[in-house]
């Protein structure tokens, strides 16, 4: 008896079954890890765009842009596998851009297991990745991190203090005295990172610190300092914030004026006192300084200086700083100097009147426009003894 042939299996009938789907990307999806999703998007990237770690390290290995690398970074947090490791290899690299990557790179990811590694790079200046090493520090931002911060502040290495000064700057908080004693006793490098980070913390415990880093001799000190009692926006700082509206360096001048602002209605009165000042360039920055703070208790006050100062620059600031504000009594008060003596009074006056544009200010405006101021003339008749006829002189 022949042996029975093995039956092969029979193809699909397609008549009966016409429509075949394939799959769809979508099948691929996998479930992201705990802590690494986003929260629009539950799942990672595709399976076939996401390709391994392999993949992916390499990608994160070769971006040199800033777009290249954020793509590659993105891919990273949101990869399944385990790739603190790696990470952990490249940040020993020689290679200093592969190791400024990497310690961003483990920032982002917040492992603590990259802590005992950072702080290493961190106290190294000359690897010259403690600027980042610091800042993941401060991104993974546990207990043990930022501890291990506060300890770097007391670094021989200037440039390690300033990095762990910046870096501190989102350890809330915990980091208030390590950096107002960093603000009292460092270099000017440290004092302007240390002064910039309390800002970002806004805590009014370092408000006095702060106050006194205003009298440093310092510009850019002076200039975070500023900067960081605008953030903090105490009516403490107010009168320490208005001495420095005659700074000489603008810049500094300029920051004041915006922490002022942010304290809002508490930095009126010591403006407000500089104006009677007996300087009229005193008088003249408290004037712009009211108009920027902008607040609707200024307006008789610069009024008064409009109607009474007796410097036309000074008056023509105080015009400008109301039309700045703009309400009705400002108004009001800029119509009564449209015939200042001054022309150039007169001319600050109506563009105050443009920039409110208000129905009021229009009709000023246009009332100004077409008004005519004729002068006195006398008019008198003169014969030409050559002529009979008669002509009028018009004398002015």
């Amino acid at each position: 008896m022949n042996a029975q042939e093995p039956q092969l299996p029979k193809a699909p009938n397609l008549s009966n079954n016409p429509k075949i789907n394939p799959p769809k990307l979508e099948d691929y999806r996998i479930p992201a890890s705990p802590g690494y999703g986003m929260p629009e998007d539950r799942h990672v990237l595709s399976a076939p765009d996401l390709g391994g770690e392999s993949a992916i390290l390499m990608e994160f290995d070769a971006a040199a842009r800033s777009d290249q690398f954020s793509t590659a970074l993105q891919k990273l947090i949101r990869c399944r596998e385990n790739v603190v490791p790696a990470l952990l290899e490249r940040l020993e690299s020689d290679e200093v851009s592969i190791s400024k990557k990497a310690a961003i790179a483990l920032g982002y990811l917040r492992s603590p297991l990259a802590i005992p590694a950072l702080i290493e790079a961190t106290q190294n200046p000359y690897r010259q990745i403690h600027w980042q090493a610091a800042s993941a520090l401060s991104w993974i931002g546990s207990a043990e991190a930022i501890k291990s911060l506060v300890k770097l502040l007391h670094h021989p290495s200037i440039q390690v203090q300033s990095a762990v000064a910046k870096a501190l700057g989102r350890a809330s908080l915990p980091a208030v005295s390590p950096l107002v004693e960093a603000l009292k006793h460092s270099d000017d490098m440290v004092k302007v990172h240390s002064a910039h980070s309390l800002g970002q913390i806004s805590s009014p415990l370092a408000v006095t610190a702060l106050i006194d880093a205003l009298k440093n001799g310092s510009k850019s000190v002076r200039l975070e300092a500023a900067w960081a009692l605008g953030q903090i926006k105490s009516p403490l700082s107010a009168n320490a914030l208005a001495s420095l509206l005659t700074e000489n360096d603008i810049s500094v001048q300029s920051q004041a004026v915006q922490a002022l602002k942010s304290i809002g209605i508490p930095a009126i009165a010591p403006v407000a006192t500089m104006l009677n000042n007996s300087s009229s360039h005193t008088r003249s920055v408290a004037a712009r300084t009211l108009g920027q703070i902008g607040m609707e208790e200024v307006v008789p006050l610069l009024a008064k200086v409009l109607r009474e100062d007796e410097y036309a620059y000074v008056r023509c600031d105080a015009a400008l700083a109301l039309g700045e504000i703009g309400t009705h009594d400002a108004v009001f008060y800029l119509s009564q100097a449209v015939k200042d003596e001054d022309r150039s009074v007169r001319s600050a006056v109506l563009r105050a009147l443009v920039q409110i544009n208000s129905p009021e200010a229009k009709a000023i405006l246009h009332m100004v426009k077409y008004s005519v101021s004729i002068p006195s003339y006398s008019v008198s008749n003169a014969k030409d003894f050559d002529s009979e006829s008669d002509f009028t002189i018009i004398q002015g």
